[in-house]
Formats: C-alpha cells, sequence, structure tokens
C-alpha cells in the first residue's frame, strides 16, 4: 500500500481520499482513478491526486478485521460485523471474562495500527456486556502483517472468552467454638451458595479444630467434590492459624493466604488435587472481593498462583472509585509534594562489558555468596537512598536480563557495548527521568560497593549547593569508580574520550570534588579475574547485623 499525492501519470488505480471536482464531474472519495479520469483531469489542469495504491497483498480493513477477530473471538462471546475495521466484542453469557495479560499485550504490541482495548482480565461479567473493542487504523493492511499477528495468538486457543457458571457441587463447612451454636439454617445456606450455581452436596457444622477441619477436608475429596467453602468465626491471618494447619494435615497444597483485591480479606486459598479450597471470616462472605474469589471458582476460571498479584489492579469497586478524600481528614494524610521540589539521584549499573579477562565465562554471572554478581550490584543500588535505578546490558544481555526480570529497574540494552565503556555510561544516563538531579555510575563489577557504600556517596552530595560536586570514593589519595556526576556534568561525558576515561572531565572540575575516604579497599576492588574474584570472596562479608549478632550467639552457646 502507497499512500499520498500521487502525478497524473502514476495515478491509475489510486483510490481518491478526498473528493475531486473535474470540470462538470465530481469524483467521489472512494473512487478508484481510470485512465479516462486521467484525460479530464488533465484538461482540468490538475496536476496530482491523493489518494492510496492498493497492491495485491493488501487487505480493506473490514476484511483484516475479520480475520483477526476469528482468532480473538473465542467461548461465549458474539461481536458485531466489521465496519470501517471497527468491531465491538459483547459477553453472550454471565461469567468472567478471561484473558491473559501477556497474549493481549503481545498482540496490541505487533503493529500500532492494531488495537484491540477490554476489560481488566479475570473481570465477572453479565451477559450483552461490552466486554472488548477492535479497531484497525487505516486504509488497508499488510496480508503478511496480518497473518503474523494472528500467528501470535492461535497458540493457546481464542484470544478472549466467557467462562461460565460450572453448576460446581461443593461441600460446605461451618466451624464454630466449642458451645456454639449456628442460627443459619441449611436451607438459607443453599440459597445463599445458590446465585454462583453451587450445588451443596456436604453441608456440615464441625468445632473449630485442626483435625476435624481436615477431616471434613479429606471426605469431600473422597467424593471427588469440586470445591470446599470453610467459613469460621476468625480469619485465618496466618499459615499457623487452625484452618491452614488443618488444611495441610489433609494433605492439601496452600495457594496464598490473604486475597489480593479491594477491599481486601483474609482468605485462604488452597487445593487437594483437582478441589479447591477457600476458607474465610462468616463476615467477609457479602465483601465485593470475596465475592470476585467465589466467582472465580464457580466459573472455574481461577487464575495461576503466580498471577494472583496482578489481580489487585482494577478491583476497586465503583463506590470506591468515586470516593475523594473530606477536608477533615487532610490532617491524617502524608502529602509527598510535587516531583520538581524533591533532589532526587539515580544509580546506573554498567553491566553490559564482554568480560573478555574472565576466560570461558561473564563474570557478572559468577556467583558472590549465593547471588550472581550482576544481581548484587542491582540488589545494592535498590537498597540505597538512590530513587530511581537504571541497568545498561550488552554482552549475554538475555541471561544478564533474565536475572534482573524480578527487580524494579529500568533496562536499557546497548547493540554497541563493544565500542567501550563511556557509550554504555552516556546510554544509561541519557534514560534517567528529567528530575533526577544526580547520578552514581555503579559498575556491575564491584560487588563490595554495597548500599551503605552508595548512602555515603550520596550524602556527600548537596543538589542545593549552586556549584554541585562530583563525589567519588578514594583510597590512599588514590580517586575511584563509582563516581556520583551532577546533571550538569551529564552533557561532559559526551566529549570525554574513550581512552582518558574520566580523567578529563575531573581534571577540569577538580576545584569541586568530594571525596568519600576509604580505610579499606574492598568496596572499590573491582572483579575483572577468577584471581580477583577468588581474593575478593575470602575477605567480603555480605552477612548483615542481625546475622552477625545470631552467630556470635551461637559461637558463644557453643
Amino acid at each position: 500500500m502507497k499512500f499520498g499525492e500521487f502525478p497524473l501519470y502514476d495515478a491509475i488505480g489510486v483510490e481518491l481520499s478526498h473528493e475531486v471536482k473535474c470540470g462538470g464531474r465530481v469524483f467521489p472519495a472512494g473512487h478508484i482513478v481510470t485512465a479516462d479520469d486521467i484525460r479530464l483531469l488533465r484538461q482540468a489542469e490538475i496536476k496530482t491526486v491523493v489518494g492510496t495504491f492498493f497492491s495485491p497483498t493488501d487487505l480493506r480493513p473490514d476484511i483484516a478485521c475479520d480475520i483477526l477477530l476469528k482468532d480473538i473471538v473465542g467461548d461465549h462471546l458474539r461481536y458485531t460485523l466489521p465496519e470501517n475495521g471497527c468491531s465491538e466484542i459483547y459477553a453472550d453469557a454471565d461469567g468472567v471474562f478471561v484473558g491473559l495479560p501477556d497474549r493481549l499485550l503481545r498482540f496490541n504490541s505487533h503493529d500500532e495500527s492494531l488495537i484491540l482495548s477490554s476489560l481488566l482480565p479475570y473481570t465477572p461479567v453479565y451477559k450483552n456486556q461490552l466486554v472488548a473493542s477492535l479497531r484497525l487504523l487505516g486504509p488497508a493492511f499488510d496480508a503478511d502483517m496480518i497473518n503474523a499477528a494472528v500467528e501470535k495468538i492461535t497458540g493457546q486457543g481464542p484470544l478472549l472468552r466467557i467462562a461460565t457458571y460450572a453448576f460446581c457441587k461443593i461441600a460446605f463447612v461451618r466451624t464454630v467454638e466449642h458451645g456454639g451454636e449456628v442460627s443459619e439454617t441449611a436451607e438459607d445456606v443453599q440459597k445463599r451458595y445458590a446465585v454462583y450455581g453451587f450445588d451443596i452436596v456436604r453441608n456440615t457444622v464441625c468445632v473449630h479444630d485442626r483435625e476435624a477441619v481436615a477431616k471434613e477436608i479429606d471426605k469431600a475429596a473422597d467424593e471427588k467434590l469440586d470445591a470446599v467453602f470453610i467459613e469460621s468465626p476468625t480469619a485465618p491471618l496466618n499459615r499457623a492459624d487452625i484452618i491452614p494447619a488443618a488444611v495441610k494435615e489433609a494433605g492439601a497444597d496452600i495457594d496464598r493466604l490473604g486475597w489480593c483485591a479491594d477491599p481486601g480479606v483474609s482468605a485462604l486459598i488452597a487445593h487437594k488435587n483437582d478441589m479447591k479450597i477457600v476458607a474465610f471470616n462468616a463476615e467477609d462472605f457479602s465483601s465485593p472481593s470475596l465475592d470476585r474469589l467465589v466467582r472465580y471458582i464457580a466459573t472455574k476460571s481461577l487464575p495461576f498462583t503466580d498471577e494472583f498479584p496482578t489481580l489487585a489492579t482494577g478491583t476497586l469497586s465503583l463506590e470506591r472509585l468515586i470516593k475523594f478524600l473530606k477536608p477533615e481528614e487532610e490532617a491524617k494524610t502524608v502529602a509527598v509534594g510535587a516531583l520538581s521540589e524533591r533532589s532526587k539521584v539515580a544509580v546506573v549499573v554498567l553491566a553490559a562489558g564482554a568480560s573478555k579477562r574472565m576466560i570461558g565465562t561473564n563474570k557478572l554471572l559468577e556467583s558472590v555468596h549465593g547471588i550472581p554478581m550482576v544481581e548484587r550490584a542491582v540488589q545494592s543500588a535498590l537498597m540505597s537512598k538512590a530513587d530511581f535505578v537504571a541497568v545498561v546490558t550488552g554482552y549475554d544481555a538475555k541471561f544478564i536480563e533474565r536475572r534482573l526480570v524480578n527487580y524494579d529497574v529500568k533496562i536499557v540494552r546497548n547493540p554497541d557495548y563493544a565500542s567501550g565503556v563511556l557509550n554504555s555510561i552516556r546510554l544509561g544516563l541519557s534514560v534517567l527521568p528529567p528530575d533526577v538531579v544526580a547520578a552514581v555510575v555503579l559498575p556491575a563489577d564491584m560487588p563490595g560497593f554495597t548500599a551503605s557504600y552508595i548512602d555515603k556517596l550520596i550524602d556527600l552530595f548537596d543538589p542545593k549547593a549552586k556549584r554541585k560536586a562530583v563525589c567519588l570514593p578514594s583510597y590512599n589519595g588514590v580517586r575511584h569508580n563509582p563516581v556520583l556526576w551532577p546533571r550538569e556534568l551529564f552533557k561532559s561525558v559526551k566529549i570525554v574520550p574513550e581512552d582518558a576515561h574520566w580523567m578529563p572531565a575531573l581534571v577540569e572540575h577538580s576545584d569541586y570534588i568530594r571525596e568519600l575516604k576509604l580505610d579499606d579497599d574492598l568496596p572499590i576492588s573491582d572483579v575483572n579475574t577468577r584471581g580477583d574474584l577468588s581474593l575478593f570472596l575470602s575477605r567480603a562479608d555480605f552477612s548483615n547485623d542481625a546475622e552477625k549478632a545470631l552467630e556470635e550467639l551461637e559461637a558463644s552457646l557453643k
């Protein structure tokens, strides 16, 4: 597809984007220019037309949209016929809207002209409720691009679906303290749970006791029921409580204690084989967040355990969405302040080098007291007073980034890492937020420069000073990395020659360098060879104060 302004000699077959008046004729938008049209346009002294030329492999919006919908729309959904490349998708039954976040992200990241908007995954929905919309932006779409988009969403079935109520058979267990009474009848309980399509096969009352509850779970498992709901007078607050202990005694696995939805409830979620177990305080049954959990069980759409934390996003009820802070309540709140009024310091961790002197391995992946060296550096940065952490990767980037996937850091990959460390430094500084006033440039091969030393560098820096200082450690009168640079000097990095490292900038600004004088060279030791690593490990002690106190106590008791 080509879009733009076409000269008349090259306009045959172009679909007009705008109306063109030619003598007594009008060519409407969408008209395809023919050879006869060219003659008339020349007579009217029109030299160019604006439009689109379609190739044989181009798909019109409605056709492309229809192709995608076939693989997007799954169980119990219906969609409107595409119109101008747009379609709306509705629930065709009550249930839970299901769509894996990573699959949705993969599709929406494929091409900027394809936009799939939807409810948050795992949202309870009702029949005929709008759950998603697909919009294609443009007059035509390359068939190969559309086919590639389809490939990204066909490996695990349709992208979206509705999990409907499965009419599960369940056991209901109510625990009471010794001598306690139950006012709710079995019929009342049945009506309460029938809303979710549950058929209560077992309805029992037992004492709030570990062995008694474990026996009820075993009985439900023997009858191969879909779920067990345990209502107790007290909420399970930790895994040593009676209900969690009973669940373990029954041979079940605890998935989570504490349900991640607003408002939070202390519910226990477990499973024994395929049977789900949910335990909670009886008073929480009417909570909107627990209602959502029960609906997951009823529709057999409960996500995998590692996805539970994602469910906290978007769970505010409508009542809480319209809640505003009252003036009389402000005294009990803490105002963070404007970002412009804060003095943020960042850490840029350099982890892009090729580790040439550590033959046969990447030194940054070598273990330093049980943790890869690059993780040591990142942990130190995160545990420090720094407000923002960026990590520059390059060599072995995929392996390095895989180790950092669970850390809240900004990762930027340097494809030109072989050109030298300054290239990585410039890249790392360039991605820092505008409210960062200084940055500690920390090589990842310095595992001894821990959070406490980073904090000391930051403490040396005065963000309010008229002339802000460069801060760096020194030992025996010799200055070393890492260096804290004020933002005013970030530009200096661009003119520092590679072979001179920081020296020209340091000499130029030597009149306002502040040194962190060290009594030991271990913090500024960089690890380049296996010998360096062995020496460092023999000297380093990464145990915290609590661990040291425990070791001293154990030694005194021997």
